[in-house]
């Protein structure tokens, strides 16, 4: 017979996507991923549902403040006590729940993630796109607005309740964090894991641009041009994980295609390239640099010291 710590431990693994449809949540399949699932009630709560490394099922609302495992999910919403929860989710351990014909072939079967694919995905989905404008983007950085609102980067800017820019990153599970950026402030998503952040593929692409931030990346578009680029941000020196997110985003390039570094000129921006380097020579790609000519420069040092119209549209240079 199972302590009361062990059936605890054990509720945290039953399947939270399958409990909450029985509780009348629908799946959101456009909003989920391999590694999260969006689930949503008439009542307006929005759930992000994740599964961690230890199987153990987490929960985000997205549209609330309450957040945890099943336990938590069941005690804010039967305001009961943690006994009368040990009791409701006993037949879900043992196998004889019976929920509604609906919820029992929900199509969902969520991949572990390193990370709080909950919360991440959660936040992102709070945050709001930037609009027509963004002050810090444009006044501070000097971003063009042609280039922020150009359909490659469609839902690929976002801004939260503090005004800060957001820019995610992808992994082969989907969204895994997000770049965060404001005057004075830089940061990365609480619980979140660097991927790729990238603009959206075209056909037509033929260059893999890869820059150290997204602030890079919005500036090299503003000066270089954005036709016939797909760019990508790592967020600075990459891990293991990124190095196989490149490896894979370069087999997705059209045939032809060769891979630009747009990094910073100074020790870290060159120990990054040979990093980067060593990553895709498995992929036999021709890669190219392409630094700023001042040293210790990052291409947004370069915008801000370049005379270019805010309304230029966004094309080969």
């Amino acid at each position: 017979m199972m302590s009361r710590e062990q059936e605890l431990e054990e509720f945290k693994k039953l399947d939270l996507c399958q409990y909450a449809a029985s509780r009348g949540f629908v799946l959101d399949r456009r909003q989920s991923s391999r590694s999260s699932a969006v689930l949503k009630h008439s009542n307006g709560d929005k759930l992000i549902v994740a599964k961690n490394r230890n199987g153990q099922f987490m929960y985000f609302n997205a549209k609330g403040n309450d957040n945890g495992t099943i336990i938590d999910f069941v005690q804010s919403r039967e305001r009961c006590s943690l006994g009368e929860v040990r009791k409701l989710l006993r037949p879900w351990l043992n196998g004889t729940a019976s929920p509604p014909p609906a919820s029992q072939a929900l199509p969902i079967d969520l991949q572990p993630s390193e990370h709080d694919a909950a919360q991440v995905l959660g936040r992102w989905l709070q945050a709001k796109p930037i609009g027509q404008t963004h002050p810090y983007l444009e006044t501070v950085r000097h971003i063009s607005r042609a280039v922020l609102k150009h359909p490659i980067f469609e839902d690929r800017i976002r801004i939260d309740d503090r005004g800060n820019a957001l820019f995610p990153h992808y992994s082969q599970a989907g969204l895994c964090g997000f770049e965060t950026k404001n005057t004075g402030w830089t940061g990365f998503s609480p619980g979140g894991i660097k991927g790729l952040a990238c603009s959206r593929p075209r056909s037509a692409d033929r260059e893999m641009v890869i820059c150290e931030t997204f602030i890079d990346l919005l500036s090299y578009a503003t000066i270089r041009g954005i036709d016939g680029k797909r760019l990508f941000s790592t967020a600075g020196q990459i891990s293991p994980l990124q190095a196989e997110c490149l490896r894979s985003a370069v087999l997705n390039m059209p045939a032809g295609s060769r891979v630009v570094l747009a990094l910073d000129n100074d020790d870290g921006g060159k120990a990054l390239a040979e990093q980067i380097r060593d990553a895709l020579t498995p992929t036999g790609c021709d890669i190219i640099e392409d630094f700023p000519q001042q040293p210790g420069a990052d291409w947004n040092d370069v915008l801000r010291h370049s005379v270019l119209p805010q309304d230029r549209v966004p094309g080969l240079s």
